[in-house]
């Protein structure tokens, strides 16, 4: 028995070294990886309200609040080595382009709010993420969108509150612009 269980979370180490994930990325029509799924407008479904708690402690927060701009929500815990390696270029676009009504939202799934704390304060970010560590908010998304136990995932919502895309694992800062920029007003 101890033997198993010392296997078993060997196993679940090394999948969470390998990208946080232990589920395989939905396939593309190749058999490849996807890890975007794009929405045309005639199928976008409304984003689910989240709120709650901020991370930073500095109150509650609203999805809702944010209609008409287009929103990144990034889904993060501080364990995750992908979450790290993307958590500063989701800060830069957030500055580049707030001016221009992008924001960027962050999910946290840790259990202690101090790891999450930790995490916004070493990566420097500048968005506010709510604090969620037993998932309630993410388990409010529309089933099959993404891998709700796997992190990282982003979700871009239209100003309108639909979904219009999202990405499963890090998303880097050049693709995370092309999918949103089209979003923002002209």
């Amino acid at each position: 028995m101890k033997t198993l269980r010392a296997s078993i979370a060997v196993a679940v180490l090394l999948a969470a070294l390998a990208g946080c994930s232990t589920s395989p990325l939905p396939a593309d029509d190749a058999g490849g990886p996807a890890p975007l799924k794009s929405y045309a407008v005639a199928d976008r479904v409304d984003m689910p309200e989240l709120a709650g708690q901020r991370v930073d402690g500095d109150g509650r927060f609203s999805l809702k609040g944010l209609r008409g701009r287009v929103v990144v929500v990034n889904a993060w815990a501080s364990w995750c080595g992908p979450c790290r390696a993307e958590a500063p270029g989701l800060s830069r676009v957030h500055e580049e382009l707030q001016g221009k009504g992008l924001r960027v939202v962050g999910v946290n799934a840790d259990v202690s709010v101090g790891d999450a704390r930790a995490f916004e304060r070493d990566m420097e970010l500048v968005y506010p993420s709510l604090h969620d560590p037993q998932g309630r908010q993410i388990l409010q998304l529309p089933k099959g969108l993404v891998n709700t136990v796997g992190y990282p995932f982003t979700i871009i919502v239209d100003p309108e509150g639909r979904i219009a895309a999202t990405w499963i694992g890090a998303i880097g800062e050049a693709e995370l612009k092309r999918l949103a920029t089209p979003l923002l007003p002209s």
